[in-house]
């Protein structure tokens, strides 16, 4: 796994160290919404004929190369994470809501989240509380019952919701929690999943922040204002992001 984050990592910074060709915006955004943002942009790209470069990771990296770099123009996230990233943001553009589900591998069946503690579930993952949204919103879920205890050693931690999810598919985990968006993207390579109870964790909001000195530039202000089109309805809808 850890050969994995590094790769992640390095990945990250290429991309944003490469030259920006002109009139290019990159967009950086949490790992779990890599599916629906890419059909996004390439629905702007067909509109408009214009190149969105998007950078996918945890938040946690992405925001540290993002002040870095200083090549970012825009992160999509949840919002309290881009709140308390440090960074300077001149406007924040609302895309939905996420939804934290314990999904479950192939070849088992589960009722409940209250059933993990179970003999029958052996490995738990879960992405890292410190980095990311679903992480953060898992530990929040089992810490507000007395479930953590009972499930603490299982736990597998994973840098960002697709690894929980490949390691779902691969059968090498029983269970783990990933966010709506993803388990309906897989939907046909996993058991199922449950929607975890949403009071049990903080509201997921999603949104695309503008990090300051882009909120004049006409690329990023064109690409804003097509998120706020109804065109993105159909897409926001079928990843459960409304």
């Amino acid at each position: 796994m850890v050969k994995n984050i590094t790769t992640a990592v390095v990945l990250i910074t290429l991309l944003l160290g490469r030259t920006v060709v002109a009139g290019e915006i990159t967009i950086a955004s949490g790992a779990g919404y890599k599916q629906p943002l890419l059909e996004i942009i390439a629905l702007y790209e067909k509109k408009s004929g214009k190149r969105i470069t998007p950078v996918f990771g945890n938040m946690s990296h992405l925001i540290s190369q993002a002040a870095l770099s200083g090549k970012v123009s825009l992160i999509l996230g949840d919002r309290k994470f881009l709140d308390r990233s440090g960074l300077d943001f001149s406007s924040f553009h609302h895309m939905g809501h996420g939804r934290l589900v314990l999904a479950y591998r192939k070849g088992i069946a589960l009722e409940s989240v209250l059933d993990i503690p179970g003999d029958s579930i052996t490995r738990i993952g879960m992405p890292d509380s410190a980095k990311a949204i679903y992480g953060l919103a898992a530990a929040e879920s089992l810490n507000s019952s007395t479930m953590m205890k009972k499930v603490h050693k299982k736990l597998l931690i994973f840098s960002t919701v697709p690894q929980v999810s490949a390691y779902l598919i691969t059968g090498e985990i029983d269970v783990g929690f990933i966010n709506l968006t993803d388990a309906l993207w897989l939907k046909e390579k996993i058991g199922g999943y449950i929607t975890v109870n949403e009071k049990t964790y903080t509201p997921v909001t999603i949104e695309v922040g503008v990090l300051r000195g882009f909120e004049n530039d006409p690329e990023t202000t064109a690409f804003t204002s097509f998120l706020k089109t109804e065109t993105l309805h159909p897409i926001l809808s079928k990843y459960g992001m409304k």
